[in-house]
């Protein structure tokens, strides 16, 4: 089955419970899709979809459940100072998810040598005014694999590989 966040979208702002919380939240946009995945891409929960409200600086989080969606209570934006939360426009979205994993199973090897992937995430959003897929997984060797596919494009922005205890020590 294809992962459309269009159609998830459309769903959300059909659902009365959305449609009442967006008459309080006008200003409100949407800002990211975020799902937990395994290493292989499988996912291990629900899409959530998040809204930023740029009066308050808060992002509210919408779960799509099986009998429809719950909201989070809105929460402060995990983010850089500098950095802007940028509206996710699906219109400009050509790169569906299933090509994103077939970018990273194809690339992983190379890019990622010797690394063994647990869980990880992947989420659909506009960072930098870009449009990506932002994947990343912890592996064995406790570093953070990130890749990042654009998704308008279908390549390989940027990858990365952040050894966690490392930062851990040089935050103390």
């Amino acid at each position: 089955m294809t992962f459309s966040p269009s159609d998830l979208l459309k769903g959300l702002q059909g659902d009365e419970l959305f449609v009442e919380w967006k008459k309080n939240h006008p200003k409100s946009y949407l800002s990211h899709f975020f799902c937990p995945i395994d290493p292989n891409f499988l996912l291990l929960g629900s899409w959530d979809l998040g809204f930023y409200n740029p009066n308050d600086g808060k992002i509210t989080v919408f779960s799509h459940l099986q009998t429809g969606f719950e909201i989070k209570p809105a929460d402060d934006v995990f983010k850089r100072e500098e950095a802007k939360v940028e509206e996710l426009d699906l219109g400009k979205v050509k790169t569906a998810f299933e090509e994103a994993d077939k970018l990273f199973q194809e690339n992983k090897s190379e890019l990622f040598p010797k690394e063994i992937f647990g869980n990880g995430f992947i989420i659909l959003q506009k960072f930098e005014n870009k449009l990506m897929w932002n994947v990343t997984f912890i592996t064995r060797s406790l570093k953070f694999a990130n890749l990042k596919v654009s998704a308008v494009e279908n390549k390989i922005i940027d990858h990365s590989l952040i050894n966690f205890v490392e930062k851990q020590f040089k935050k103390k």
